[in-house]
C-alpha cells in the first residue's frame, strides 16, 4: 500500500494568494514533490486530500494521476532496493522526470551513517564541541559491525534504543551522544544525502539532574570568608563567575581589558556564539583591582597555558572551602554552579523568568528584533543583576 499522499502546503502563500498542493512521500523521509496545482485554503478538504472549490474535478482528476504515478515509482524503487539509497536530489528526478528510465544514477556513492558524522563534525569549530563528536563517532564506529556499510536508513527505533544502551554510563550522558546522532541526521537532511529521519519517533532519555546551586546563606558565607593568597584568589574568581551572570570559566579565561567598554564587560559566549552584555559593578571593578592581569583581564590567567589547568585547581580549592567551625561549604562546589546559583537567587528575588532567561543569554520570545525591547530588557536585567549582588551582600 502506497505510503504518498496529497498536502495542502500552507506555510506560505504564493503571489496570487493561493497555495500549492504537493505530495507527501513518507516510508520516514522528509520530501515534498511540487504538482504545480494550488488553491485557496477554502477549496481544499484536509480530511479528504481534495479540491472542492471551482474546476474541483479537473484539478483532482490532475491530482490523482499524478499522485499515482509517484506511488507506483516509489513501490519500485523501493522493490529493487533502490529507495534508501537515493540522495535527496537524485530521488526528487526519479519520482518528477516525465522518464524515469532516463534518469542518472548518482555518479558518487551514498556516504555511510560515519561518514555523514564525519561530514558534520567539519562544520563544529568549537574544540570542545569538536571533542564531544568525536567520541560520539567512536561509538558509533564500535558498536557499527560495517561502518562502511551503514546508513542512516538502516537506523530503526530499536537500533537508536540499542546503540543508546551500549554507549554505557548515565542517562544524560548517553543523552549527549544521542543528541549529536540526531544533529547529524538533521544535517544529512539540510544537506540532502537522505530523505530519512529515524528520530522521528524516538525519544531521547534523560533524567533530572541535582540543581547545583549555592543557597544565598552559603554565598555570604563564603565571600565573607576571612581567607588569604590562593585560596583568596579562588574565592574571588567564583564572585567574579557570579556577578557577570555566571559566564563560562572558559569565557572569563578569554576576557581582556579590551573587553571593557563603556563601563561594560562584553563578551561573545563561546558555546553559542551568543553577544553577552554585562554592566560593571562595583564589586567587580574591586577583584579586577586586586587581581589585575597582564595578557588577560584577571592575573590567574595568565599564569597558565590553559583555562583548564586552573580551573582544575580552582575546583579543587572550592570544595575545600569551610567555614569558621570547620565544616565544607559545599563539597561539590566548582565553577559550574555559579550559572544555576545566580539564576536560584534571582528567581528568589521574585525576578521574572523572562528577565532570568534572558540574563542567562537566552532569546525571549516576541523581544528579538526591535532595538527599543532590547534595550528596555537589558535595563531589566542590569537592575536583576544589580539586585543580586546587593543580595550576597546583604
Amino acid at each position: 500500500m502506497s505510503k504518498c499522499f496529497l498536502k495542502l502546503d500552507t506555510r506560505r502563500a504564493l503571489k496570487d494568494g493561493t497555495f500549492p498542493v504537493k505530495i507527501a512521500v513518507s516510508y520516514g523521509t522528509n520530501l515534498y514533490l511540487n504538482t504545480d496545482v494550488s488553491v485557496q485554503k477554502d477549496d481544499w478538504d484536509p480530511a479528504k486530500k481534495e479540491v472542492i472549490g471551482p474546476q474541483a474535478k479537473r484539478l483532482n482528476n490532475l491530482l490523482s494521476s499524478t499522485l499515482t504515478r509517484v506511488a507506483n515509482r516509489v513501490l519500485n524503487l523501493r522493490e529493487d532496493g533502490r529507495f534508501s539509497k537515493m540522495s535527496t536530489a537524485a530521488l526528487k528526478r526519479a519520482l518528477t522526470a516525465t522518464d524515469p528510465d532516463a534518469v542518472e544514477e548518482d555518479s558518487t556513492p551514498k556516504p555511510s551513517l560515519v561518514q555523514i558524522a564525519r561530514m558534520c563534525l567539519q562544520t563544529k569549530d568549537a574544540e570542545s564541541t569538536r571533542q564531544l563528536y568525536l567520541l560520539t563517532i567512536a561509538k558509533l564506529e564500535a558498536f557499527i559491525k560495517d561502518p562502511d556499510g551503514f546508513y542512516i536508513e538502516d537506523m530503526t527505533k530499536a537500533w537508536l534504543h540499542d546503540f543508546q544502551v551500549s554507549i554505557g554510563g548515565k542517562v544524560n550522558s548517553q543523552a549527549i551522544h544521542m543528541r549529536n546522532l540526531r544533529h547529524i541526521c538533521n544535517f544529512a537532511l539540510d544537506e540532502e544525502l537522505t530523505t530519512f529521519y529515524p528520530f522521528r519517533k524516538y525519544h531521547i532519555k534523560t533524567e533530572e539532574t541535582m540543581k547545583k546551586a549555592l543557597s544565598i546563606e552559603k554565598v555570604r558565607t563564603l565571600r565573607k570568608l576571612p581567607l588569604t593568597g590562593y585560596m583568596a584568589e579562588h574565592r574571588d574568581i567564583f564572585m567574579m563567575l557570579l556577578y557577570l551572570r555566571g559566564i563560562n570559566i572558559g569565557d572569563l579565561s578569554r576576557l581582556t581589558k579590551e573587553s571593557i567598554r563603556d563601563g561594560r564587560i562584553e563578551y561573545r559566549r563561546s558555546k553559542t556564539g551568543r553577544l553577552f552584555s554585562v554592566k560593571m559593578e562595583p564589586e567587580m571593578e574591586e577583584i579586577i583591582r586586586r587581581l589585575p592581569g597582564e595578557k588577560h583581564l584577571l592575573a590567574p590567567f595568565d599564569r597558565y597555558k590553559s583555562y583548564k589547568d586552573y580551573n582544575h585547581h580552582l575546583n579543587d580549592c572550592l570544595k575545600k572551602m569551610s567555614d569558621e567551625s570547620g565544616q565544607v561549604i559545599e563539597e561539590d562546589l566548582s565553577s559550574n554552579w555559579a550559572r544555576h546559583t545566580w539564576a536560584t537567587i534571582a528567581a528568589e528575588l521574585d525576578i521574572s523568568d523572562p528577565t532570568i532567561t534572558l540574563g542567562m543569554g537566552h532569546a525571549t520570545a516576541g523581544h528579538k528584533t526591535t532595538a527599543i525591547y532590547i534595550k528596555r530588557d537589558m535595563a531589566k536585567v542590569d537592575e536583576a543583576n544589580r539586585k543580586v549582588i546587593d543580595c550576597i551582600w546583604a
